[in-house]
């Protein structure tokens, strides 16, 4: 049975090993991926210690996420102007490698569903390189939805939402 488990080092351990998978492939990530800012030095500049989860399956690390009831890692001002809803932002999203395919985004957004109903928010929210196809299949496939894109200095940023009920 999946747990989700708020432990920043556990969780920022599974974001390192995915870094690293990304180099060693060649997929040639972004500052966000590479493995030398995958460290808690770095990420709690973005993050408190407090949303760092890890999806644990079968006793082992499966996934990890931060997930924010305060946007603090990516700026979604051209979206919302200055009015933001009140939402549930899924930021470093990964699933360790042994565990692809096997539904860990999909378990790991159903968990953030569930903190989010809690709180009594409405939306998750999630970004990602809008080039990287795949991830936005994955969250499109989980019910987010496109609401905007934005282009940076090295990417353009897709904003995915989705509403829950």
């Amino acid at each position: 049975m999946p747990q989700l488990i708020q432990d920043t080092h556990r969780a920022i351990a599974v974001m390192h090993s995915v870094g690293q998978w990304m180099v060693a492939s060649g997929k040639n990530p972004s500052q966000w991926w590479v493995p030398e800012n995958l460290n808690e030095q770095f990420l709690s500049q973005y993050a408190k210690q407090n949303e760092f989860y890890v999806l644990e399956l079968d006793g082992k690390d499966a996934g990890a996420a931060i997930f924010q009831m305060n946007q603090n890692s990516q700026d979604w001002k051209s979206i919302d102007s200055e009015n933001a809803p009140k939402a549930l932002y899924i930021h470093w999203l990964c699933v360790a490698r042994e565990f692809a395919g096997q539904n860990v985004p999909k378990m790991i957004v159903k968990f953030a569903e569930k903190i989010a109903r809690e709180n009594e928010i409405s939306f998750l929210r999630v970004d990602t390189n809008a080039d990287e196809v795949k991830l936005c299949t994955i969250y499109e496939r989980l019910g987010f939805v496109l609401v905007g894109t934005e282009k940076e200095n090295y990417r353009t940023t897709a904003f995915y939402q989705k509403t829950i009920s």
